[in-house]
């Protein structure tokens, strides 16, 4: 009895079933890494279509380029860590900071030690009765500036402060408060006492009388 050949057809049931639609219930990440491009490259191998499989040396091309692009991504990484280590994490350069200023964000001024209180913030609108008030822990102002009618944009303040023998007088951390316009960006100029480290080997902290600031978040060093 002859048996005729089976022959397959391109469109024969081993493609039934088969979309290209996700499930609406699927999971999963928008990553691609190694381990996830290996089983979408095994998926691949075990649906071609047998009358055109995948050329092997396309194969291994694909794999040596994924493999060098996920190389150099880790690579960047490491260099990347390297980097901060030698940077802003360095204890060495941050005690450089040790005895200047510092201009950071925040409503707090406290004495240089020429007894000036400064700062600057951004107007943003014209101000026709524009003034600056220090106020200390009691709420009480101890310093105060007419500045009258300014147009929008930076504005800079320093307020000095001297004793009866016009020495520098240190009154404390101080309050800025702004009347009479709306500001953004409000920073003051803070002396750093000392550097120290931070936890998990983090970036060091600069010691200011307004509390740590990190260096990143430095505006400007005076």
């Amino acid at each position: 009895m002859d048996i005729a050949p089976q022959v397959y057809d391109k469109k024969s049931s081993y493609m039934d079933g088969l979309t290209t639609s996700q499930p609406p219930n699927a999971t999963g990440d928008s990553t691609l890494d190694q381990d996830s491009f290996l089983r979408l490259m095994t998926t691949q191998l075990k649906f071609q279509d047998p009358f055109e499989p995948m050329d092997n040396q396309a194969m291994v091309a694909q794999l040596a380029q994924f493999s060098n692009v996920a190389g150099i991504s880790q690579m960047n990484k490491a260099l990347t860590d390297i980097a901060s280590m030698l940077g802003s994490n360095r204890l060495s350069d941050a005690k450089e900071w040790i005895g200047h200023s510092v201009l950071v964000p925040g409503n707090f001024a406290v004495a240089n030690k020429s007894g000036e209180y400064a700062g600057e913030f951004e107007l943003t609108e014209a101000s026709e009765n524009l003034s600056i008030d220090l106020l200390n822990d009691k709420g009480e102002i101890v310093m105060f500036a007419e500045l009258g009618s300014q147009d929008a944009g930076p504005v800079q303040f320093n307020f000095e402060s001297k004793n009866a023998d016009d020495q520098p007088l240190d009154l404390g951390r101080l309050k800025v408060r702004v009347n009479g316009g709306s500001v953004s960006d409000l920073a003051t100029w803070v002396p750093v006492a000392s550097v120290q480290t931070s936890e998990g080997n983090g970036p060091p902290l600069l010691v200011t009388p307004i509390g740590n600031v990190l260096p990143s978040d430095v505006l400007r060093v005076g």
